[in-house]
């Protein structure tokens, strides 16, 4: 799983845009297992992004209702794969706050310079870093592309520019990772004797994808335990080796039971599509379930692609799922 991080000032205009608009671009790619979330500088703890903020993006077909503004951390930018300001400043603030973070940080027209380039890896001030129309970036260039301009107490129209500014840089981003992200989310697979034969046919399904898998078994409709299989994989997801994990036993329903016993595993037991999406944007599910013995095939692997392709919302839900997983300590 890879984690991105946006970061403005208050968290109410610019990174909450750019990272709802990002989700959105890279769902219309195929992209998966990218997790995008948002905090501020000087974030106010639960704002709403701002009604502009909001307006904006509902043209853009991107929702920020349930936005709730979050101030940054230390910890949430060392967390992060790759933190992405708004402007120089907030970077620079962002390195003082987490310096051992330093080279993952960059500013959004930074790193779309660098990857239009072919030097995203590279450091600050290589000579031939370019901006957005793949022209060489000189230092007077850098100072005026280098910055988002902040449209707070702007109106409507100053909105939808800067949201259309930052989609521009964003497209440039995306365009840098597409097809890399399906290999990076690792996914654990295992099934019961009931659950074999559907197992082989995602897993089938995953190889013809290009997914990065392991097949844990079983490899034979021989009878076994179901809640060995469960236990195998959860432990793995929790560990963090798998970003994600597939059960399968007959009803989806001991596979369930049995993984959500193992701590920081949100198991979701999904027979139709919408389900499995809402398990990934609202719970942040990391496994999901599946009954051989109640869904046929088609369905069940459109269930797998949409739930493998769906990232979590955050936001509101973020609280939630940190509640759940506060329930794990009680008796």
């Amino acid at each position: 799983m890879q984690r991105i991080l946006f970061v403005c000032t208050g968290n109410t205009c610019r990174s909450p845009m750019a990272a709802g608009l990002f989700a959105k671009i890279l769902q219309e790619k195929g992209v998966t297992g990218v997790e995008i979330t948002s905090a501020g500088l000087a974030a106010v703890d639960g704002a709403p992004a701002s009604a502009e903020a909001i307006e904006a993006m509902r043209r853009a077909g991107v929702d920020l209702t349930g936005h709730r503004a979050r101030r940054l951390t230390r910890e949430m930018a060392l967390a992060a794969d790759l933190v992405l300001t708004m402007t120089r400043r907030q970077k620079e603030a962002v390195l003082a706050l987490a310096p051992e973070a330093g080279e993952k940080i960059f500013t959004l027209t930074e790193l779309a310079g660098r990857i239009a380039a072919g030097t995203a890896g590279g450091r600050e001030g290589d000579p031939k870093t370019q901006g957005a129309e793949g022209m060489e970036t000189t230092e007077e260039n850098r100072q005026v592309q280098g910055d988002i301009p902040d449209p707070f107490g702007g109106d409507l129209e100053t909105y939808i520019a800067t949201a259309r500014q930052i989609e521009r840089w964003l497209l440039m981003i995306a365009d840098g990772i597409t097809g890399k992200n399906q290999q990076r989310l690792k996914i654990a697979v295992a099934s019961d004797h009931a659950g074999y034969p559907l197992k082989e046919e995602i897993v089938r399904f995953l190889a013809e994808r290009g997914f990065d898998y392991h097949d844990f078994g079983v490899y034979s409709p021989e009878s076994v335990d179901y809640t060995d299989q469960a236990a195998l994989v959860a432990r793995k997801v929790a560990a963090g080796e798998y970003d994600r994990g597939i059960l399968v036993c007959g009803t989806g329903i001991g596979v369930s039971i049995a993984a959500n016993k193992i701590k920081g595993i949100r198991a979701a037991l999904c027979h139709d599509v919408f389900s499995a999406q809402m398990a990934r944007k609202h719970n942040d599910s990391n496994i999901l379930t599946l009954g051989a013995r109640v869904i046929g095939v088609g369905l069940a692997l459109a269930i797998v692609e949409n739930y493998l392709a769906t990232e979590f919302e955050g936001g509101r839900h973020q609280r939630r799922v940190e509640k759940i997983s506060q329930l794990e300590g009680e008796g």
